[in-house]
């Protein structure tokens, strides 16, 4: 398997120790940063290469860390927003962008469909988007949340977010989920999330994105209807599907765009080999070593 971080570090190096020891513990092949805040020159870091936007600024309000021998192809992006992309061959080849979206700059639906328009599929987009809404676990919705919400459900991407917080204020004593990742419905399903409990210098926390190597045809998932989150869900749902919804067809992949985002999966082995020496003797014994377990906790 293998490890994607995403981190608005704000500062490489003010937090350049920090992320050492964050990626001496993620082993991560592909590091998602944003706020680098680079000025003229750049820290090197050993056993990676840091991939700056072609033509971006200098800072690398979006950038990049890949693991010397992952083999890569730079995106050169003809955009205004602050973004780096790449191909990258992990378990499989994907396009993965950085991307960072300060308070103030202005960002519209068709500024992230012109970028995401340059990204081959299947893509991992990751960054601080500083956008809020329930449907990626913040408290709130803004504008930019609304319109990233209807972006992402148009386009039939998937939020990755457990809903957890990504962004802690130490002078308001407050958080927030402002931090998304957003993938390829293609490739959502193999992608496990999950917050740092550490801001490590930062006032974002580092994400986690493992990525599951088992893409083999014995393996399929389906819906952890006991992991949902249905008042989510219920926003979504209210948020998406009215009246102007009459298509069938439409109806369903907002109702789909939904679950995805409320809904975790769990994995499910099929075909498994039959063995002959598995009797009912067996499976008994087994069923009596469980409960004898059980009595013991």
């Amino acid at each position: 398997m293998d490890t994607v971080v995403q981190w608005n570090i704000c500062g490489f190096r003010s937090n350049f120790e920090e992320l050492k020891l964050l990626l001496n513990r993620s082993q991560s092949a592909v590091v998602a940063l944003q706020e680098c805040r680079l000025g003229e020159g750049q820290v090197p870091l050993r056993g990676y290469t840091l991939l700056l936007p072609q033509g971006g600024s200098p800072g690398g309000d979006a950038a990049f860390l890949i693991r010397n021998g992952t083999r890569f192809s730079e995106i050169d992006l003809k955009t205004g927003l602050y973004a780096a992309a790449a191909t990258i061959s992990l378990e499989k080849t994907l396009t993965v962008c950085s991307l960072y979206l300060p308070p103030n700059l202005p960002v519209s639906k068709l500024s992230l469909a012109e970028l995401f328009e340059q990204l081959p599929k299947p893509l991992l987009v990751l960054g601080d988007f500083n956008a809020h809404s329930p449907a990626w676990g913040d408290s709130r919705r803004d504008g930019r949340g609304r319109m990233l919400e209807e972006f992402i459900a148009e386009n039939d991407f998937r939020i990755l977010n457990s809903g957890e917080t990504t962004f802690g204020h130490s002078a308001y004593h407050s958080t927030s989920a402002i931090d998304l990742a957003v993938a390829s419905p293609s490739i959502a399903a193999e992608c496990s999330w999950a917050a740092h409990s550490d801001l490590c210098g930062s006032d974002h926390f580092p994400i986690f994105l493992t990525l599951s190597s088992n893409f083999s045809s014995n393996v399929n998932t389906s819906f952890s209807f006991k992991k949902a989150d249905w008042n989510r869900f219920g926003d979504l749902c209210k948020l998406s599907l009215d009246d102007s919804v009459a298509n069938i067809k439409r109806f369903t992949s907002k109702l789909l765009d939904a679950a995805w985002s409320s809904i975790p999966f769990h994995k499910r082995t099929k075909n498994k080999t039959r063995v002959p020496w598995f009797t009912q003797k067996c499976r008994q014994a087994l069923r009596e070593k469980k409960k004898g377990s059980t009595e013991v906790f």
